[in-house]
């Protein structure tokens, strides 16, 4: 495909809405690409179903062989839908996974193919006997595959709800004759007319399907809870729940690649303690360790993010080193990096020493310490005035920090600025 034809569709997507035009951030292209890897592991699943259908049909066939009265009764259509139907399965999957990188809107692409596949399996289910047809079960295999790759439970619950309306939509527009019953061999068709068994029926496959709906939101919520716990340990600092030391280089240099991609803007934040081992020696390294955490809460409380469900993060604040911090400010020139350090500096300063809390209260009035007062040393670096990769920003930030500590401590020091 040639790269205008690829400009043209991209731009059509965006119309579309299918992709946003705008620059998804580096979490939503980790999180892109983790939803990626689950719609690939459908993809590949999908094959593997069309595989065992495949082998089930020369099963069938070999049985079909022997001449029988019901053999009979398979006709031309019989034939030509089913290999037709297997044919358009294997081509709409090459396809899917042959583009589904293209997309940026993943879950808006996943609901899409979901109700895709659904209209498919409803389709099949009328050509294949509808009342007496051996394929409900694809309604299942719908469900699960929905609770792999959708991210809310509702979706799930919304397709299971979907099917249950499509198969009692096929069930009644043939009982009324709307729909023409296909008749079907070594089964009794006169079930197709019966409202009673077609009631029994849609009621057990609703039941059934709904039931796999929630074994699969169970098993899926335990999976990524049990997923985002490990990434917690693996990512986060004990102490702090700030990202650790690794997690920061690693997201440091994914947002400098999205920004010379997209052409925006980053800031790097290196910030540490003022007179920090004083404090220890004074009041020792458990009140320090609580000093460090309640100094994370300020950071915390003036970086943009926030906990409302769902929770986000724009910066990125992680544990640089042992009283050291950064905080990476996407989208953020220097200008903006600098007001963004002052405003962290400005509330660091005014809440103190008291972020250690009541505890030891006592006895900072029992015994009066010069620098009671907690502040702190920032320096600012941003991309690409000081550097073009995460070691140059990373120096810059530092000995921005440095200079800042020499000038007299407490305060905000942009790199390359006196």
């Amino acid at each position: 495909m040639g790269k205008g034809l690829v400009k043209a569709l991209d731009d059509l997507l965006v119309k579309w809405g299918v992709v946003s035009g705008e620059a998804p951030t580096a979490a939503e292209l980790e999180w892109m690409k983790e939803a990626r890897g689950r719609v690939g592991m459908v993809i590949r699943a999908r094959w593997v179903i069309l595989a065992v259908l495949a082998a089930y049909a020369v099963y069938v066939y070999f049985f079909f062989r022997h001449a029988t009265a019901d053999a009979l009764n398979v006709t031309p259509t019989h034939r030509a839908v089913s290999v037709g139907a297997f044919l358009f399965a294997v081509a709409y999957n090459a396809w899917y996974q042959y583009t589904y990188r293209w997309f940026s809107r993943i879950r808006d692409l996943n609901k899409a193919q979901l109700l895709f596949d659904l209209v498919f399996v409803t389709a099949l289910m009328h050509f294949s006997g509808g009342a007496v047809s051996w394929f409900w079960a694809m309604y299942m295999i719908l469900t699960l595959e929905s609770s792999l790759i959708m991210d809310k439970a509702s979706d799930t619950y919304a397709i299971a709800m979907a099917g249950m309306v499509a198969y009692g939509g096929v069930l009644t527009t043939e009982f009324y004759g709307l729909i023409p019953p296909v008749q079907m061999p070594f089964e009794n068709n006169a079930l197709q007319s019966n409202f009673s068994y077609e009631m029994i029926k849609w009621a057990w496959v609703s039941i059934v399907n709904f039931c796999v709906a929630f074994v699969g939101v169970h098993m899926m919520d335990t999976v990524r809870r049990r997923e985002a716990e490990m990434r917690d340990l693996v990512m986060k600092d004990a102490l702090t729940s700030f990202y650790n030391r690794r997690y920061f280089f690693h997201r440091l240099n994914s947002e400098i690649q999205r920004a010379k991609r997209y052409g925006r803007t980053l800031s790097l934040l290196i910030l540490d303690v003022d007179n920090f081992k004083r404090f220890n020696d004074t009041y020792g390294h458990l009140e320090g360790d609580a000093m460090l955490k309640g100094l994370a809460e300020i950071i915390r409380g003036t970086i943009r993010r926030s906990d409302v469900n769902p929770s986000y993060e724009v910066d990125i604040a992680c544990r640089y080193g042992g009283e050291e911090f950064a905080v990476i400010l996407p989208e953020a020139a220097q200008v903006q990096g600098g007001e963004a350090a002052e405003r962290l500096r400005a509330s660091i300063e005014a809440r103190g020493a008291g972020i250690v809390a009541e505890k030891i209260r006592r006895r900072v009035e029992a015994t009066p310490v010069e620098g009671r007062t907690v502040t702190v040393s920032i320096g600012v670096s941003s991309f690409p005035e000081h550097g073009e990769d995460a070691e140059m920003m990373i120096r810059a930030a530092d000995d921005a920090m440095y200079k800042a500590k020499r000038a007299g401590k407490n305060r905000v020091a942009i790199s390359g600025n006196e």
